[in-house]
């Protein structure tokens, strides 16, 4: 049984983490921090958990807690995380593991050094089309590799607890977010991306825009990456604009693969060889309870396909890449 803490007690904490956290066998949650004791304390009350932490120095100093899930604002992830580390808790940290790269390798080289478990909170790999795409390009079935388009739009707000007027106020500011968009959904796209291809990444341009929210972060981004020495990537997303679902296209010299609603309802996946295969919608819970099995499973030494802190910190020095671009 591994026993969870939670940094952070709203939106992403409350909504997410401590609900999966409760319906896993595997694990159980005992308590969490928030900004303020008040709020660790009403947080605790809310999803009937026994203890309340004053802040993550008191959490870390509870010798129950194996491991912890950082639901925090998205400029807290690395320092958080190396002290995490450094108490000999294994960590769960939700995307991005940092703002910059170079705080993301500093918390994964904590990790490494700590001998704990790192996890980067990018649950998309665990949908089945994604992880079935991933096989069909290992297995040559494109051959090589030549472009890869992946698309995902979402308008906000996404849940009915969030403000209509614009994201919380760590969102619209580029230090504390790293950008809005780019990390909220993109970074899945980009991460999907790397992870799919097993190619290494590099920004080639981008263009970040605030087409409906007059913020100084981007609601809709567009990234051109090259992939391994010949590859194209292009990765596009918003939560401005409509669109009909999400689309993953991947061309290579002997083939394609192109796959409909894998992140947005029943998935379809076709090929150049006429080959059609459909999966059912999958749930928002379960594809972090997948998330959750897995990072158990890393814990207890056993094979993971989670995003550890070298793919965390790559993932993080291309938006930050991206971002930059902008300036």
């Amino acid at each position: 049984m591994t026993r969870f803490g939670i940094v952070g007690t709203s939106g992403h904490a409350s909504r997410v983490a401590a609900p999966v956290l409760k319906r896993n066998p595997e694990v159980s949650l005992l308590g969490a921090a928030g900004s303020a004791p008040e709020r660790s304390a009403q947080f605790a009350q809310q999803h009937g958990l026994a203890r309340s932490y004053r802040d993550l120095e008191q959490m870390l100093g509870d010798r129950d807690i194996d491991a912890v899930w950082i639901c925090s604002p998205n400029h807290l992830h690395a320092e958080q995380a190396v002290q995490c580390a450094a108490a000999g808790k294994h960590v769960l940290v939700e995307k991005p593991l940092a703002t910059t790269r170079a705080d993301a390798e500093r918390a994964a080289q904590a990790a490494n050094r700590a001998g704990i478990t790192l996890r980067v909170g990018c649950q998309h790999r665990f949908r089945p089309a994604h992880r079935q795409i991933r096989e069909w390009i290992a297995s040559g079935l494109v051959g090589k590799l030549g472009y890869f388009r992946i698309h995902r739009f979402w308008r906000y707000p996404y849940f009915e607890d969030m403000d209509p007027s614009g994201p919380p106020q760590w969102r619209r500011s580029g230090s504390e977010s790293g950008g809005w968009v780019i990390n909220d959904i993109g970074s899945h796209l980009l991460d999907l991306l790397l992870w799919m291809s097993d190619l290494e990444g590099a920004v080639a341009g981008a263009v970040l825009a605030a087409q409906q929210f007059d913020l100084p972060t981007d609601d809709s981004t567009a990234v051109l990456l090259r992939l391994g020495e010949t590859g194209i990537g292009i990765m596009e997303t918003s939560c401005a604009n409509d669109s009909p679902g999400s689309r993953i296209e991947i061309y290579g010299s002997r083939g394609w693969i192109r796959a409909d609603d894998t992140l947005s309802g029943a998935a379809t996946i076709t090929t150049h060889e006429g080959r059609t295969l459909s999966f059912p919608p999958v749930q928002m819970l379960d594809t972090y309870s997948a998330e959750v099995a897995d990072f158990v499973a890393a814990v207890g030494g056993e094979a993971s396909i989670g995003a550890d802190g070298a793919a965390g910190a790559r993932l993080v020095g291309i938006i930050e890449a991206a971002v930059k671009g902008q300036s």
